[in-house]
């Protein structure tokens, strides 16, 4: 029998499903099972719960650092604080890696090749998640449990290879016949061909993350991804939830803030790209999505966005509260609201970003080639299906002379705008911020918090600090790799 502690533990939660609809329902407990009394499918509910969990844990608190979202209450992580995403930490690597780790060493033994490809990518997911908010961390010895307690962190850089090479070797093995994977499969059914177009998908988003280290490179790389990749909003990377268990937004922010226990609201910055105010419209009134992606008491008139380290405002002197919620009929924070880990929007736009660069585009720079201003248009248009915009609605908006440019009038202000609105409640909105240096030419608006996190003394804040309980357990690795929040990750050369 095989013993799963440290980072290796498999949580007692890892679950055979009769559904994904009850993806969390006849309980197998490998921590009193053997290997040889397990199957793949028993592993692969948790693995993908898990993941989910990751994200939502760090989005929490990354889209406050990128100002998608704001907090109630002053001096906290809207205002630049350290944060240690500790729930994130715990969900990639006491849960997720482990149950995927394990998932992949019996699909290994059985040579069920689905499970395996399926496995890498979910490692690759996990990995990317933890290195591009907290740099270096442990990877290669991640799963190592009773082999080593104290795991090395490695470099980024390094962190970076094995990602691509989980996504390259996950391509092989999802490209193979193998008809094993099933209804445990919460995200795709067993579909493996739409498992290996989210390969390809994370092959590109972590290629463009590193315009700052090479960025001819990078364009390439995520250029030569995209067209094996997703194409359409029925491909999207996401865990959808149910009524038994509760997408963790509704959960988490929604239960809570309508019993009075308060967390966080929608920030300034993302409203004020979409109602006008840094993008004015020539036609109409406001971005449409705004109303299906929040929502506002019944006596307030308008959407209005905290902004960051106020404490909950949106206009300091005289003090005007924001008004602008996650709510429980919102697209993104309803009850059975999905989780989404990946968008065939979201790829347009690293679609529309890497073709600006690539024929010389710059922050300041305008126009570019109609497959840029295309994919452009593509990835809002995605967007607006996906959250449930009206057709009529959608063509207005696609058609107001603020969206409508033109290739010759495009910009990466205009992409970037579009980006950060589509990939709402995802950490990827940090990584842009960040690739970005905060400029206000790509993010019009942009500005410190009041009450800034005094520590960092004006400067950005760049990434998350390790967890506490990690600093404890294993602190000569982190003593080594240890930075400032205000520290640049290996490809964000601030």
């Amino acid at each position: 029998m095989k013993t799963f502690t440290r980072y290796t533990l498999v949580f007692a939660t890892a679950l055979s499903l009769t559904g994904c609809d009850e993806f969390l329902g006849d309980n197998i407990d490998p921590n009193k099972s053997g290997l040889e009394e397990l199957a793949p499918r028993d592993l692969m509910p948790t693995s993908i719960y898990y993941t989910s969990s990751a994200h939502y844990s760090i989005a929490l608190g990354m889209c406050q650092y990128s100002q998608q979202l704001a907090t109630y209450f002053q001096q906290n992580t809207d205002a630049q604080e350290e944060t240690q995403l500790a729930g994130g930490w715990s969900n990639i690597y006491l849960q997720a890696l482990p149950d995927i780790q394990t998932m992949l060493e019996l699909a290994e033994s059985q040579n069920l090749t689905g499970y395996q490809g399926i496995a890498k990518v979910l490692q690759a997911t996990n990995l990317g998640l933890a290195t591009d908010n907290w740099g270096d961390v442990p990877a290669s010895q991640a799963t190592l449990g009773e082999g080593d307690f104290s795991p090395a962190f490695d470099a980024q850089e390094a962190v970076y290879e094995q990602i691509n090479s989980l996504l390259d070797e996950a391509i092989v093995l999802l490209g193979q016949s193998d008809s094993s994977v099933g209804s445990h499969d919460l995200i795709y059914n067993g579909d493996l061909s739409k498992w290996l177009k989210t390969a390809y998908f994370l092959k590109a988003k972590y290629s463009l993350h590193l315009t700052e280290v090479d960025q001819a490179s990078a364009v390439s790389g995520a250029l030569s991804a995209i067209s094996s990749s997703f194409t359409s909003n029925e491909d999207d990377y996401e865990l959808e939830y149910n009524t038994r268990n509760f997408n963790p937004w509704y959960a988490g922010v929604v239960l809570p803030n309508n019993t009075g226990n308060f967390s966080v609201l929608l920030n300034d910055q993302l409203i004020s790209a979409m109602d006008g105010t840094q993008f004015p419209f020539a036609t109409i009134d406001e971005d449409p999505r705004i109303p299906l992606i929040s929502s506002i008491g019944e006596n307030d008139d308008d959407f209005l966005g905290a902004i960051s380290g106020t404490g909950g405002a949106y206009q300091v002197d005289p003090r005007i509260s924001a008004t602008a919620d996650l709510a429980a009929d919102d697209f993104y924070s309803a009850q059975t609201a999905p989780i989404i880990l990946g968008s065939y929007s979201e790829l347009k736009f690293i679609e529309a970003e890497a073709r600006f660069l690539q024929n010389g585009g710059t922050p300041t720079s305008t126009g570019s080639t109609t497959a840029a201003y295309n994919a452009y248009l593509a990835g809002i248009a995605a967007n607006m299906d996906k959250v449930g915009v009206s057709a009529a609605d959608k063509a207005a908006y696609l058609a107001d002379a603020s969206v409508a440019v033109g290739a010759s009038n495009l910009t990466l202000a205009l992409i970037m705008r579009e980006k950060f609105i589509a990939t709402f409640l995802n950490p990827e909105s940090f990584v842009d911020l960040r690739r970005y240096d905060f400029s206000t030419a790509v993010f019009p608006g942009l500005s410190l918090p009041v009450d800034q996190n005094p520590d960092i003394a004006g400067r950005w804040v760049r990434r998350a600090q390790y967890p506490s309980s990690e600093q404890t357990r294993n602190g000569d690795e982190v003593a080594r790799v240890m930075q400032t929040i205000d520290t640049g990750v290996w490809w964000d050369r601030d």
